[in-house]
């Protein structure tokens, strides 16, 4: 049917907590983000559908997570969680020479790997 799988998202990352964008908003040329708990996220998602794509919190979509930063984000309320036992990142490829990460996993700093996620709309 073209969703996500909704229930295994849930049971596998729901403690966690990721940037979300409100798309039908403008500041200074972007659009401003928010920290959720994934599992509100996905509620969301799924009442968002269930109304024939609208709601009356807009567009939100999650934006900039790095679900496979491996130990750099502090597993506290409020922060995030990481995920390093989950292999969700495989550079494709046509990128195998991948040096921005490269550089930033051995000075263990930041990474660029990102998760994009949201409705369609």
């Amino acid at each position: 049917d073209g969703k996500p799988n909704f229930e295994h998202l849930l049971q596998k990352f729901g403690e966690a907590v990721v940037p979300v964008a409100n798309c039908d908003v403008r500041e200074y040329n972007s659009n401003p983000k928010e920290q959720l708990p994934f599992k509100e996220y996905l509620e969301y998602w799924r009442e968002y559908i269930r109304n024939g794509y609208h709601s009356s919190r807009g567009c939100l979509y999650l934006k900039d997570w790095h679900l496979s930063r491996s130990g750099l984000i502090p597993k506290t309320l409020g922060l995030g969680i990481a995920f390093p036992e989950q292999d969700v990142y495989t550079t494709p490829v046509y990128f195998s020479s991948d040096w921005l990460n490269e550089y930033w996993d051995a000075v263990a700093v930041d990474d660029f790997r990102f998760v994009y996620m949201g409705p369609k709309g």
